[in-house]
C-alpha cells in the first residue's frame, strides 16, 4: 500500500511541478495590439475579451485547487485506513498540506484582484459615460445658444429692414430754380 501511496504522490507532484513550471495562458498568447483603433465597439470587445480570459484563468485555478484538495483528502484516508507510521508519508502529506494551503493563499489574493479590476472598469466606465453625458449637454446648450443668436440676429435684421423702407429716399430732381445768366 505504500507503494501505491508513494507513487500517488509521485504522480502528483510531478504534476503540480510542471503545472507550476508552464508559462500559462497569459505569457503564451501574444499581448493584443491596437494602434489605431476603428471604434469604440472594437476597444470594448477586446477590454471584454480580456476580462473574460482574466476571469476564466482565476476560475481554472479554483478548479485545479479544488481537484488537488479531493486528492489530498484521498491521500489522508488512505494514510489513515492503514494506519501507517510511516514518517515519509506523514511528511509528503504535511508538505502537500502546506503547499496547498499556500495555493489557497494565493487564489484568494488573484480572486480579490480580479473583484477589484472588475469594480475599477465598472468606475471607469461610468466616469466615462458621466463626461460623454456632460459633454453632450454642453453641445446641446452650445447649439441651443447658437440657434438664439442666430434668431436674434434674424429679428433684429428684419426690424431694421423696415425702417430703411419707411425712411424718405433723398430726392434725386434736378432743382427747378434757374441762373440768372
Amino acid at each position: 500500500m505504500t507503494l501505491r501511496s508513494s507513487i500517488a504522490v509521485l504522480v502528483v507532484l510531478a504534476a503540480a511541478a510542471l503545472w507550476g513550471q508552464t508559462a500559462g495562458p497569459e505569457a503564451s498568447r501574444r499581448p493584443t495590439v491596437m494602434a489605431s483603433p476603428n471604434s469604440e465597439a472594437q476597444i470594448a470587445s477586446a477590454r471584454a475579451k480580456a476580462q473574460a480570459e482574466s476571469k476564466q484563468h482565476v476560475d481554472d485555478m479554483g478548479a485545479t485547487l479544488t481537484k488537488m484538495h479531493n486528492l489530498l483528502k484521498q491521500m489522508q484516508a488512505k494514510t489513515a485506513a492503514t494506519a501507517s507510521k510511516d514518517s515519509v508519508a506523514k511528511a509528503n502529506l504535511e508538505m502537500w498540506s502546506m503547499m496547498l494551503d499556500q495555493l489557497d493563499k494565493e487564489y484568494a489574493q488573484m480572486v480579490t484582484a480580479q473583484k477589484a479590476r472588475e469594480e475599477l472598469e465598472a468606475r471607469r466606465l461610468s466616469l466615462y459615460k458621466q463626461a460623454d453625458d456632460r459633454a453632450a449637454a454642453a453641445a446641446a446648450a452650445a447649439r441651443a445658444q447658437q440657434a438664439k443668436a442666430a434668431e436674434q440676429a434674424k429679428s433684429a435684421k428684419q426690424a431694421s429692414t423696415p425702417a430703411a423702407e419707411t425712411t424718405p429716399a433723398p430726392a434725386a430732381t434736378p432743382s427747378t430754380t434757374s441762373s440768372p445768366n
